[in-house]
């Protein structure tokens, strides 16, 4: 992210907060890049007062910005904008020196439903999408915690949770009289919790109860697929099954789905199976009904072997037997035969890169 320091901060700031900014956008730890590039004209802010002081501290300061100047000069498009300026002068992408403080100061917030299960899959996608000319930014900023994951509590709680974690920006929203959300720099990952390709969206309500805290459409992303159990390559199954292979049903199972279309790997429950989750049963012992359609889009029927194997849901336990599925199956996306390939080949949509781009943009 680049950020622009502007003439008027030099001339306005207390020289406290501009060094404590200058700390935040300069510092890194060792062996390590900087979490920021800063951009700042020397030539039109090396005379006043609050940069003379910040050199006598800062000894390589004009070598460093206008290093940091050329780079943006070169490898930026003509006219190119820097993400956001610290500025007196208000605007959407400006921000004082105190809202600047707290706003970049901040780590990067990834919202989850669960972050102690779904953070697995995000990680997976950093680790295998986010390397290029030899960095892997979005993997140093989990690292040195300047990107960290919200744990949500569910998908229906979402709202509420980022309600709560606006509130620290509330005193910094009026008195700068600005939305509160504009402080806000993250990005909401949520199941789509579809069970056939084209069914309407379960998440309208959701969706309007976001926007209305100020959040924008940008800032959500919800899954293509069902959820995100259902972004494992296909080769971890083969895996789990060559491990596995005494665990009859277990066995069935991975057969049965590996028979299914692309498509239908996409919104197959696979802890639970077919809908209902639990009861399925009617007291007299037949099967509930499920809805025509679904039962049309995986092109079975309620008395085939495949059927009946699926809607038993994938009742893997980790390697050892005495997990749960909840929190044995996310570390299967840390296995070492996961990687771009087939996690693409499971994508298909080039999703997982566009999950990766949003959470870059925001760093």
């Amino acid at each position: 992210m680049w950020v622009e320091i502007a003439k008027d901060t030099f001339q306005k700031a207390e020289f406290k907060s501009l060094n404590f900014l200058f700390q935040i956008l300069s510092w890194s730890p060792s062996n390590d890049y900087p979490r920021y590039n800063i951009f700042v004209d020397t030539a039109k802010n090396k005379d006043l007062d609050n940069f003379k002081l910040l050199s006598k501290i800062e000894k390589s300061l004009i070598e460093f910005l206008d290093a940091e100047f050329d780079n943006f000069i070169t490898s930026k498009p003509n006219k190119a904008k820097r993400d956001h300026c610290i500025t007196y002068q208000k605007s959407n992408n400006n921000f004082n020196i105190e809202e600047a403080i707290v706003f970049l100061n901040q780590p990067v917030s990834i919202i989850l439903e669960n972050n102690k299960n779904d953070s697995a899959f995000i990680i997976s996608i950093i680790e295998h999408f986010g390397l290029h000319n030899g960095l892997n930014k979005a993997k140093s900023h989990l690292e040195n915690n300047w990107l960290k994951f919200e744990n949500a509590g569910g998908c229906a709680n979402i709202p509420n949770f980022l309600e709560m974690f606006l509130t620290q920006f509330y005193r910094l929203s009026i008195k700068n009289d600005r939305p509160v959300s504009d402080y806000f720099r993250g990005l909401i990952i949520i199941d789509s919790d579809r069970e056939f390709i084209n069914q309407p969206s379960k998440h309208g309500s959701l969706i309007e109860k976001l926007n209305n805290l100020g959040v924008s459409n940008d800032q959500i992303h919800i899954l293509k697929k069902r959820m995100m159990e259902n972004y494992m390559p296909d080769e971890v199954f083969r895996n789990i099954k060559s491990q596995l292979n005494r665990q009859a049903e277990i066995a069935e199972w991975i057969d049965a789905y590996l028979n299914l279309e692309n498509e239908q790997k996409d919104f197959i429950n696979i802890p639970d199976g077919f809908p209902p989750k639990k009861a399925k049963f009617e007291i007299n012992g037949d099967r509930k009904k499920i809805d025509i359609k679904i039962l049309s889009f995986f092109n079975l029927n309620i008395t085939d072997i495949n059927f009946l194997r699926l809607d038993k849901g994938f009742n893997f336990i980790g390697f050892n037997n005495n997990g749960e599925f909840k929190n044995e199956f996310p570390k299967l996306f840390k296995k070492q035969i996961v990687n771009k390939r087939n996690l693409n080949e499971r994508d298909g949509d080039n999703e997982l890169e566009q999950i990766h781009q949003k959470i870059y943009d925001l760093l």
